[in-house]
Order: C-alpha cells, then structure tokens, then sequence
C-alpha cells in the first residue's frame, strides 16, 4: 500500500482493505468480472461515505462504488482504483406501516429486505434474485416478480439520499431537488452515491408461482404465444422465460409469479400458459414472497459468472421477431434468451416521469453468451432480433458504450440525463462507460463510473433469471437452467 493509500480519515479507521488483508479475496471482485482494486472502503453511515468519497477522490485513482456487485458490465470494481463498498450500510426500517414506507440503505440485499418486511405483510417488487444489491437496481429500474402488479421498483421510491460528487449529501423528493429526483430512478450510476432510499411497499404475504417447461417450436411460435399472452394476461401476474438449446430441441423454462394469497385465484392467470407449446414439467405452489428471493442466494462476488450479455425492449413481438429471437438460441452464435414480461403498471406512468423512458413495450428480452464464447457469438446471435428492438434496459447491459445509452436513454430523455449528469458531477467522477464506451482504468482517475447501486444487474443468475447488483448491479441475468425456488 502506498503511503498517500495509507492515510485514511479516522472515521474510516479499519475500514480499508487492501492486498494482503484476508477480506480482500472476498471483496475484490464482482459477479460477472474478476478485479484488483488498490483499495475497498466499507463506510457504515452515510457520512462515512462522504468521507470515503473525499479519500477516494484525493487519490486520484478510478472510483467505483458497490451496492451488491451483479451488475453485468462488471462497474463496481476496478483494477488499480478504490472501491466504496457499501454493504455495511444495510439497514432496513418501515418507518410507517400503515403508509407502507419503508427506509432501505443502499448496501442491502433484496433477500435481506423481503426477510425484513415480511412480518409486516409487505413486498417490494425488486428484481428476482436475493443477492443483488439495492442501489444498483432501484436506481436502474427494478424488473421484478411482481412487475405488471405494481411497477418497477423506481416507481415506488418516494424520496432518495444522495452524496454528490462534490461530498455533499443531499434528500431529494419529488418537491425537493426534483431534477435529481428524476435522474436517480433510472439514471442514478451517474448523478452520485444513493445511499438510502424511501419505498412504498405493498401488502403481499404470499404469491402464485407456477414453474414449467416447455418444448418451443423452432419456427418460434412459442416465444410469439409467450409475448402475446403476457402482454394482454391479466396484470397480476408477471413472468419470465429462458429460453435455451438442449440437444436438437429448444426449451423454455418459465416461472410465473402471480399476485394472489390463493391458488384458486392464481390458477386461471397461469393456464394459458400450458398450451403454448409441449409441456415437459409443470407444478403451480403457494409460496411467501421471501421464497423467491431467499437467503441462500447471499454468496461473495468471485467473478464466478463470466459472460457477455444485451438486452432489447419489445412491443407486440410479430412472428419475424419471434422466429429471430429462437434463432439467436439456435444459430451459430447459440446465446441463451431471456423474456420477462413488462407492461401493466409500467406502462400506467408517464415516459418523462422518471429517466426510464419505456413505457409501452410489453417485454424485456435479454441474450448472453458464455466463455468460450464472447462479442462475435452474441453479435451474431443478437443482429436480426436487436435490429426489431424498440430500446434498451440499462440494467441488463453488459457492453456499455454510446451506441446502448442511445438505446437505453433516447431522444429528449438522453438529452435531460447528460445534461443533468454534468451538472451534478461536473468533473466526471461518476463518468459512465455509456458516454465514454472505455472502462475505467488507474490512468483515467476522472473516468470512473458510479457503480451506482450494483445489486445485481448483470449476469446469468443461478437462478435462472437476471438479477440486479450494487450501484453498479442491475438486476441480473438468465442463467442456462432455472432452478425451482427453495
């Protein structure tokens, strides 16, 4: 360690990690990349993160910032840069009850918040894997379980604390500082630190989860059936597919998720479903909410999975799109899919309310590809299905360049995210790969992107559907095979 590395503020006194630490192994890297960042802060309040943040800066190193660590571009580590780890800073309190508001600090993981909440009867729609981080989803958007029910989870977020690059920290609502307010749901890795947020959860002890496998037709008629009825199905239910190669046959392995406190009423939401194509396994449980995000899946970030992952946004996939989406399963570049459905109450919010713009399309399709395989085979995969796409999820994409922010941000939205970017971290501290398309590196100190709120935003979940990380997480990504909840 460096002498200018070892003079950490008092308030962070046996907070750093750095090689040779026995908690650097477990601290180094994120889900989807292996890293060696010169140092890990662990801040536990948020005036230690505007300490962290000061130190951070004065080393004139990248800067990355950690919620959970999944996010699919690997942003919340780096090589030769500080790390501002926010796992310490996790504590879940319902401030009031009735109101369903809940306080969430941006270190804690989604299992650990539906544990929280549960014996209160409340839920927060998060993504679908317990080990993303907080911050990196609901600063990007938040497609969970319970998404065509109650939205995204940036939906819900009713006020934000955030430290500014320039070390302050700040509470933003809808009437105070309600520009910052704007970008953080949607476009928060680049405006700061989000170091709390306040969410209205909703009542939901229990939901419908109907887990099946299905034969696709390679003409893909399946994917159409899927697409077709999710987007018209009633908006208690939500689901998701992966849709993969096995042998000479495609297969799709869906989990649906309905709203309901009874299997009478989950039941008909979930038939239409077994007609789609052969079904080869089907079961339909109750189960609490916390099952589908539970405790296990709380493992250290190792690089464990490595892939290459995009997304696209979809409205009213036709049969050419369809058949394109099966044979990015099935051609040379052999990708494994992702669909996750979208519309109900997302779509009841406004495209300007927030800087997640995408308020008509109807499903989230999602394409990875894993080592051996890299760029050219999801390049190949993804080119006739990407080139029907009507925008991009900032959470499922691994490639961040200026091509995606266009996708992700377009139009007047991508206009109001630069500008408000600029003006509330002028000299780049937070600089995202989108507009820059370079990862950050030790000879760039300016070039560091925000991990904002990496929960798990990246890659193949074990799970089988994406899942978000830290600030710079996202909500995940299709693994090759769905695992029924435990």
């Amino acid at each position: 360690m460096s002498t200018a590395m070892a003079r950490v503020p008092d308030s962070l006194r046996g907070q750093i990690v750095t090689p040779g630490d026995r908690r650097y192994a477990q601290l180094r890297s994120t889900y989807t990349r292996s890293a060696s960042p010169a140092a890990v802060l662990l801040p536990k309040t948020p005036e230690q993160v505007v300490d962290a943040l000061r130190y951070a800066r004065e080393q004139r190193l990248p800067i990355a910032v950690r919620s959970g660590g999944h996010g699919l571009s690997g942003a919340s580590s780096n090589n030769g840069g500080v790390v501002i780890d926010l796992s310490m800073l996790n504590r879940v309190q319902v401030i009031d009850e009735r109101a369903g508001l809940v306080r969430v600090e941006a270190g804690a993981r989604w299992a650990n918040v539906a544990k929280a909440l549960a014996p209160y009867g409340l839920v927060i729609s998060s993504g679908d894997y317990g080990g993303v981080g907080v911050g990196g989803l609901a600063t990007g958007g938040g497609v969970g379980w319970l998404v065509r029910a109650h939205g995204l989870t940036i939906d819900r977020v009713r006020a934000v604390e955030v430290v500014l690059a320039d070390g302050t920290l700040v509470r933003a609502d809808a009437d105070h500082e309600p520009e910052l307010f704007w970008l953080v749901r949607g476009a928060g890795a680049g405006a700061g630190i989000v170091v709390a947020f306040e969410i209205e959860a909703v009542e939901q002890r229990n939901v419908g989860v109907a887990q099946l496998v299905v034969e696709a037709h390679p003409d893909g008629r399946t994917v159409r059936e899927w697409t077709s009825y999710l987007a018209q199905a009633p908006r208690e239910l939500s689901a998701a597919a992966v849709v993969f190669a096995e042998g000479r046959s495609v297969l799709m392995s869906i989990t649906a998720v309905v709203a309901a406190e009874s299997l009478r009423r989950a039941r008909p939401a979930v038939e239409p479903l077994l007609a789609i194509g052969k079904v080869l396994e089907h079961r339909t449980d109750l189960l609490p909410y916390p099952t589908l995000v539970p405790t296990a899946h709380l493992n250290p970030n190792v690089g464990q999975q490595r892939g290459t992952t995009t997304n696209g946004l979809f409205t009213s996939l036709d049969d050419a799109g369809a058949r394109a989406v099966t044979r990015a399963v099935t051609g040379p570049g052999r990708a494994v899919i992702q669909l996750r459905s979208l519309g109900g109450a997302v779509n009841d919010v406004a495209s300007d309310a927030t800087a997640y713009p995408h308020r008509h399309q109807d499903t989230l399709i999602v394409a990875s590809v894993f080592p051996p395989q890299a760029d050219a085979a999801l390049n190949a995969a993804w080119r006739a299905a990407g080139a029907r796409a009507d925008g991009a999820y900032v959470n499922f994409e691994g490639r961040p360049d200026p091509a995606a922010f266009a996708r992700i941000y377009p139009g007047e939205t991508g206009a109001r995210v630069r500008r408000l970017w600029k003006r509330y971290d002028p000299d780049g501290v937070f600089r995202s790969a989108l507009l820059t398309g370079q990862p950050h590196r030790a000879t760039q100190p300016s070039r560091a992107a925000q991990p904002s709120q990496s929960s798990r935003s990246g890659q193949p979940s074990p799970s089988g559907q994406p899942s978000p990380s830290g600030q710079a997480g996202r909500s995940g990504q299709p693994h090759r095979r769905r695992r029924r909840p435990r």
